[in-house]
């Protein structure tokens, strides 16, 4: 659920997937998202770094995007075939500030934030959690405003690997490796450069998920684009989730204590301190046993 910044929009989908991909794997019908047809050519593939900087320059430029400090999105969600509804409430602060809310009906509210340090989740299913791990690193690259500006920072190593089309689009596929997790493929439009389709593995406490998202409608805000609708398929779910952005506010005051974790996540912190600190008696007999 980003650019648009397209890692916020990935942060928002895969928030409201994960709310209901319990039920949808269920199902009796499996359906899989229909990989991007590759196009046969044989013309040379460009620099990666040369799509990217064409990207960036298509979305409104590096000036532009370097102006907006705040952003705070609100939006509807849909998942088809099921008819479930829900909304969804997205804050991010430069440089790394995050918080989510999805509500679906008959589902519950699913949260999620960082204040730039400590990453968190909860949810009606599973309560709150702490992020650790590869987990956590995920969250960190998805939360960083403004990350099309820092995708050398962000990955190990990205490549342009092919050309491929979507919805009849010819686009170029680029993927970006980071240093630990999965990769991130990102189709740019060949006449456009703006991005229309993302595929990565997001994991969780219920396993790895492969998620394909499609971007759609890009309209201005404060001269900088953004894709207004996602569309996001879950591979081995029956499960189509659409996310239509309505509301977008930028620079403007997003009070400090929005990021700050919430209470029960607070309650996590104290207990996984409690947990790692050293009993007195510990302390005694690692004083005794020196010479």
């Amino acid at each position: 659920m980003k650019r648009w910044h397209v890692t916020t929009g990935l942060a928002i989908t895969t928030l409201a997937a994960c709310g209901l991909l319990a039920a949808a794997s269920r199902a009796a019908a499996q359906e899989k998202p229909k990989p991007a047809e590759t196009a046969k050519s044989d013309e040379k593939l460009p620099k990666a770094e040369d799509i990217i900087a064409k990207s960036i320059e298509a979305m409104g430029g590096k000036t532009a995007m370097e102006k907006v400090r705040t952003r705070v999105l609100t939006g509807a969600l849909e998942f088809q075939p099921q008819g479930i509804k829900g909304t969804f409430t997205a804050y991010t602060a430069a440089p790394n500030k995050s918080y989510e809310a999805v509500e679906i009906e008959g589902a519950g509210k699913e949260e999620a934030g960082s204040d730039g340090d400590v990453y968190w989740t909860i949810s009606t299913a599973m309560g709150p959690r702490l992020l650790e791990g590869e987990e956590k690193e995920t969250k960190a690259r998805e939360t960083v405003f403004n990350a099309e500006l820092q995708w050398r920072k962000l990955y190990a190593k990205t490549e342009c690997t092919e050309t491929a089309d979507v919805d009849d689009h010819p686009c170029y596929k680029v993927v970006f490796t980071p240093a630990t997790g999965a990769p991130v493929t990102t189709y740019y439009d060949k006449k456009s450069y703006l991005p229309v389709k993302q595929e990565t593995t997001v994991s969780g406490p219920m396993g790895k998920m492969a998620l394909t998202t499609l971007l759609e409608d890009y309209q201005k805000s404060d001269a900088v684009l953004i894709a207004r609708r996602m569309t996001t398929l879950v591979a081995g779910a029956p499960v189509k989730q659409i996310i239509v952005i309505e509301k977008i506010e930028q620079n403007t005051d997003i009070p400090a204590d929005r990021f700050a974790p919430p209470e029960p996540v607070k309650a996590l912190l104290a207990k996984s301190k409690a947990e790692t600190k050293p009993a007195a008696g510990e302390k005694e007999k690692k004083a005794e046993s020196k010479p």
